[in-house]
């Protein structure tokens, strides 16, 4: 990995010319979507030519997002009408690492709460769980799940604490960790990890610890499904070391990726620039200004 003082300097031009030449060292690339491959809904240069070389040469490539309150074939199509062809197939959400959390825990058929959206069609009961909107079913449920967006967040968030004050070793599951996430205008929309952490942190104050189950960047569940979906793809196992992440957040897409053992790339074209980068103690391998 490259040193701190070698970031200082080293920044290549674009993605697409440094593969050129380092192809035969990878078997796979992983992509952020929002600030690699869009920004503000709107392709970012390079995007096109990018993506018909990975066609062009047969490159097995995922996209990973944290957003769950779409699902991956919505997300598909939102992407298709920005201009990027891209299969459901070939997308990865946070809310896909629900399935493998509820067959090792054995949760299958077991009732959860869900605050706001989990796409459609549903990540939770795609992943074997029986979801209900409905508060009078609350104390009957094993956890809760949180979505984005759609609820009323005074009356949920409060009936939630609550819940866990009566139910404090239910489980608590986040498919998104992100305090926010970007609007247009400049404008920010709180995530789902920050309405967990505000939970987390009422609950802490009353005396009740409560660990939230995180299943998106940077965390282990969603990088896990992420690569066991490409050997299903390819037909063959794939050593992590062979696949590089190429994202634009440090805590997100860099920490997540170094901490499963892919390698890692940090485009500068989204939510970080060189000189974040050179005072973090979240290092990329690689750094390119475009793609």
């Amino acid at each position: 990995m490259l040193s701190a003082s070698a970031l200082k300097l080293v920044v290549f031009g674009s993605l697409l010319q440094w593969l050129e030449e380092n192809l035969h060292d990878l078997d796979a690339l992983v992509f952020d979507i929002d600030g690699v491959w869009l920004i503000d809904n709107s392709l970012v240069p390079g995007s096109l030519e990018l993506m018909a070389a990975l066609r062009r040469e047969k490159i097995l490539f995922s996209l990973l997002t944290n957003d769950a309150n779409h699902s991956t074939s919505e997300k598909s199509q939102s992407l298709n009408q920005c201009g990027l062809e891209i299969s459901h197939e070939e997308i990865v959400s946070c809310g896909d690492g629900l399935k493998g959390f509820v067959l090792s825990h054995q949760l299958g058929e077991q009732t959860f709460f869900a605050m706001g959206d989990l796409g459609k069609p549903c990540f939770g009961e795609k992943a074997g769980l029986l979801i209900t909107r409905e508060l009078d079913q609350l104390p009957l449920c094993k956890g809760v799940i949180i979505g984005e967006n759609n609820y009323d967040w005074e009356r949920v968030i409060n009936s939630v604490v609550n819940y866990f004050i009566q139910c404090p070793e239910s489980l608590l599951i986040v498919p998104n960790p992100d305090e926010f996430y970007p609007k247009t205008a400049g404008k920010i929309q709180i995530a789902a990890g920050g309405i967990a952490r505000f939970i987390q942190r009422v609950l802490k104050t009353y005396g009740i610890g409560l660990e939230p189950v995180y299943l998106g960047k940077p965390y282990e569940p969603i990088f896990k499904h992420n690569h066991l979906q490409l050997e299903k793809r390819s037909g063959n196992a794939i050593d992590r070391r062979r696949v590089l992440m190429i994202g634009d957040h440090l805590a997100s897409d860099i920490a997540g990726a170094n901490r499963f053992g892919y390698r890692s790339a940090l485009l500068l074209s989204g939510l970080t620039n060189k000189h974040h980068v050179e005072r973090s103690r979240i290092k990329p391998e690689l750094l390119f200004k475009a793609l």
